[in-house]
């Protein structure tokens, strides 16, 4: 049975519950009508013997996904030092604790050099927001979008499967983006290579791994002279419109389960981590990696 050693501490799949009700998002939608198909024919209309119309057709619910993924890492270590004291010229000794240190004498700088044992703690962490239908082949091109933050002080709700979400007249985006190519990066990222001489405890946590799904209405539109069909977007949270002149997303017609969305388990992470078969090797893994490129250059 596979160890996930990465499992998130929170790991959820949620959706947003509209903030704007749909009666509001109408009348925004009717008001902007005219200007969706442009200000040409709003103003043609005005002169025209036959007035256009401009009819509603249906009304869309998507739901657009995004995560939100925080990962930290952190490392203790013992690492050896020299240290260089200046002194007062007439100093001649230095006692530290039991141990009696001579200063450097006939010297511009009178100094006392001992050595020491550094005891060292980093900790690194990084969170990152991100389209979850955005189709990344590099893993370099990941970077937080802050645009998503606005999303995750309203209400939302728990669910087990996409599946949950599918219903007449609602679009679910596919997921295209997967979690543990978004862990690579980060990982690359907070995993840096340490000047120790002995590593007492180091370890790789995602505190939270959440997927979401946003809500988004889509109004449809069709012009009766000039036979064409505008799509206006409204977000249901934010309140933001936007036109379209058709469906950039189709029905998901596959049901994404949990355990399909969050893999990153021993197997995913080995793929794209080297040394990926246990948390410190993981690590350890990366930091080599970052060694080895470093001396290359």
């Amino acid at each position: 049975m596979e160890n996930k050693l990465l499992k998130a501490k929170k790991q959820e799949i949620r959706y947003f519950l509209d903030k704007l009700k749909k009666e509001e998002l109408l009348e925004m939608a009717e008001k902007n009508k005219s200007k969706a198909f442009g200000l040409f024919a709003g103003i043609a209309n005005k002169f025209a013997k036959e007035k256009a119309e401009i009819k509603l057709v249906k009304i869309i619910k998507r739901y657009d996904p995004f995560w939100h993924i925080v990962a930290e890492s952190t490392v203790d270590y013992e690492r050896k030092s020299n240290y260089k004291v200046i002194v007062s010229s007439e100093v001649k000794k230095l006692v530290i604790g039991d141990q009696e240190f001579s200063a450097a004498e006939g010297k511009k700088d009178n100094t006392v050099v001992f050595n020491s044992v550094d005891i060292c703690h980093e900790c690194k962490r990084k969170e990152v927001l991100i389209d979850g239908a955005m189709d990344i082949k590099n893993a370099s091109n990941i970077k937080n979008n802050d645009k998503y933050s606005v999303y995750l002080t309203h209400e939302s709700k728990k669910i087990k499967e996409v599946e949950e979400m599918m219903k007449t007249d609602v679009i679910v985006v596919p997921v295209v983006l997967r979690a543990a190519f978004i862990l690579r990066s980060m990982l690359q990222e907070i995993i840096n290579p340490v000047s120790a001489d002995k590593i007492l405890d180091e370890k790789a946590e995602v505190d939270q791994m959440i997927l979401y799904f946003k809500p988004v209405y889509l109004f449809e539109y069709k012009h009766s002279k000039k036979n064409d069909t505008i799509y206006i977007e409204i977000d249901s949270i934010t309140g933001r419109i936007s036109f379209v002149k058709e469906l950039e997303h189709k029905v998901s017609k596959e049901l994404f389960t949990e355990s399909m969305l969050f893999d990153v388990g021993v197997s995913a992470i080995s793929s794209l981590v080297p040394g990926g078969e246990a948390a410190y090797k993981l690590v350890k893994g990366i930091r080599q990696e970052r060694r080895r490129r470093k001396n290359k250059a």
